[in-house]
């Protein structure tokens, strides 16, 4: 995946970039695999880090004035993608822009921008699933992108990534914060890349469910503000067990509905980390 991701950025009609590849300890021969075939890449190995962790490092390395963050190895791009969103990113008040993602090798839109229901502390992606005919070819603002591509003024503005978040999330609550500091985020359809689900993450059943709560449950609540915490807390478990009873009914998979039962129990426990976490973060940034 690595090889195929670095060749579509080597095809980039826009060549006034650098490449930074952030090698998270792989035992795979990644590392040498960029030594030997990509002399052109920077490689900055790292001990066995979370992955905002290791964008972060990455983003502190880049020298650029744009910066494409939190793209991962199983993405190809199109010839004209980094074109489009250095384009965009001169548009007024634009400060992250992302493009249309496709499922990989075909034209199945995967995510045409994103949009987040605040009452629930969940996310979702428009379009997925759809045959692309064109209906999303319009710019518009969205309320975050996948693979944020960013100006430089924007993360000396609101900081890097939250490393407070394990795997999801990331890229979510770095779009809020640009947002709520005064810049838009722009959805660019012609900057086009395909992706592998779940290729990054791995296949384990228990994972990402578990993954996806507990960092879920800590964007709820770091984006929460205490009149309205208790409420959408309420909202978030009736609609999980929801979605429990809705997986062990009617779709009659109870090895599913455990797996998200668990999951969303070991988000409740993490509560309390969560809360230490980001009271740890503000006090920080205050000192700053």
């Amino acid at each position: 995946m690595l090889r195929e991701c670095l060749r579509s950025i080597q095809l980039q009609s826009y060549k006034n970039y650098e490449v930074i590849v952030v090698d998270n300890h792989s035992t795979d021969g990644s590392p040498e695999i960029v030594r030997r075939e990509y002399p052109w890449v920077i490689l900055l190995p790292t001990e066995r880090i979370g992955i905002a962790q290791a964008c972060n490092r990455g983003m502190r390395t880049a020298k650029g004035d744009i910066i494409v963050t939190m793209l991962n190895n199983d993405m190809i791009v199109d010839r004209e993608w980094l074109l489009h969103l250095v384009a965009a990113l001169n548009l007024h008040e634009v400060g992250v822009v992302g493009g249309k993602i496709y499922n990989f090798g075909t034209r199945v839109i995967q995510a045409a921008g994103n949009w987040i229901n605040w009452n629930l502390g969940v996310c979702g992606k428009i379009g997925t699933g759809e045959k692309d005919t064109g209906q999303y070819d319009d710019f518009r603002e969205v309320d975050y992108v996948d693979v944020p591509t960013v100006r430089r003024d924007v993360v000396n503005a609101i900081g890097g990534i939250d490393e407070g978040f394990s795997f999801y999330y990331t890229d979510v609550d770095f779009c809020v914060r640009a947002k709520r500091a005064g810049y838009k985020v722009l959805y660019v359809p012609p900057a086009v890349s395909w992706h592998r689900l779940s290729a990054t993450v791995g296949n384990s059943m228990w994972r990402k469910p578990l993954l996806i709560e507990i960092d879920g449950m800590r964007f709820l609540i770091k984006h929460s503000s205490t009149p309205v915490i208790f409420y959408r807390l309420c909202c978030r478990v009736l609609f999980v067990l929801i979605q429990i009873a809705r997986i062990a009914v009617f779709e009659r998979r109870m090895d599913l509905a455990s797996i998200e039962t668990v999951a969303f129990l070991r988000s409740i426990v993490s509560l309390p980390r969560a809360i230490r976490s980001l009271h740890t973060q503000e006090t920080s940034t205050l000192r700053h």
